[in-house]
């Protein structure tokens, strides 16, 4: 058992010096060394238990350093859990990018973190913003003018200390965008973690795909008529992982949706006065063959539900 109980410890020093050689090359990220400093004091734990075990029950001192781990995994996955959930309001950025309203298309690729996100309409001539979130994140923005009249602005949410984030810089994020009504617009968003709230209501939507992997996902699009794209065409995908998935349809708009549930058997939620289901899982505004304004996306929701309500 003594033998045993070296042998144990041997491999624990190994790990300390192969742990203080890579930290000192610089191989090690940030967030990962400081987890491990964290850690350390487990160690008088595993002491403690193995003196306790070793002549008490066979492999005393391999269930000590089992016990040790687990205890030490629960910790910390309880703290990051508890802090990854909290809302951080430890940095803010203001988004202003001025937008030439001859433009004939503004495309607006946007990807974000842990955020809620929240698009909305606005009477200025410029695309803003507010990012309100951890120290760890930031928010970069390119914006290029394409030689044939259209513009492309990229907004990106980054982690400084990519995927091992310091402690005390983790929680949650807010971002609000306001999109200038009037200027034709092709929206596309990847929302990592996070619910998303798209107001559309006044701007001129021309194309929309979003993403909500983890959040629900709620969209209301204008009384709008696409000028860049045939009445026959998909307009784009509104898709909710993990998530509900609402879309909010003018009245004065007839809609095709066609649904993609993934197997999940949540009936989708519809006006059945407005809307006819068809064979297909699809959802066919009854006025499509009269209407002036007729728009076309795929909806698509792995585990919640797909409900569509109209609007005024």
């Amino acid at each position: 058992m003594r033998r045993r109980t070296e042998i144990m410890w041997g491999v624990v020093a190994l790990l300390l010096v192969g742990w203080w050689v890579a930290s000192a090359l610089g191989l090690l990220p940030v967030g990962l060394q400081d987890l491990f400093w964290r850690a350390l004091p487990a160690l008088l734990i595993l002491f403690g238990l193995t003196l306790l075990l070793r002549n008490r029950i066979p492999l005393g001192g391999a269930v000590a350093l089992l016990v040790t781990v687990a205890l030490v995994g629960a910790i910390i996955y309880t703290a990051y859990s508890s802090r990854a959930g909290q809302q951080n309001t430890d940095s803010q950025q203001i988004i202003d990018q001025p937008i030439d309203r001859t433009l004939t298309l503004v495309r607006v690729r946007l990807t974000t973190l842990a955020t809620d996100v929240e698009i909305v309409t606005s009477s200025a001539s410029s695309v803003g913003g507010t990012f309100t979130g951890s120290r760890d994140h930031q928010i970069t923005t390119d914006y290029q003018l394409g030689g044939d009249g259209t513009s492309t602005l990229t907004i990106d949410e980054i982690s400084r200390s990519g995927d091992f984030p310091l402690l005390e810089t983790m929680g949650r994020g807010t971002l609000t965008i306001l999109i200038p009504e009037g200027i034709p617009i092709d929206l596309q968003l990847r929302a990592t973690d996070g619910d998303v709230l798209l107001n559309l209501g006044s701007t001129a939507l021309e194309r929309l795909n979003v993403t909500a992997i983890s959040g629900d996902l709620v969209a209301a699009l204008p009384d709008y008529d696409p000028v860049y794209s045939q009445p026959d065409d998909m307009l784009g995908t509104l898709t909710a992982d993990a998530g509900d998935l609402a879309l909010i349809v003018p009245v004065q708009v007839a809609a095709r949706l066609e649904l993609d549930r993934r197997g999940s058997g949540i009936a989708p939620q519809f006006d059945g006065t407005r809307y006819d289901y068809l064979q297909g899982d699809v959802l066919q505004g009854v006025d499509i063959r009269t209407a002036s304004k007729v728009v076309r996306y795929a909806l698509a929701a792995g585990r919640g539900e797909i409900r569509i309500e109209s609007s005024s």
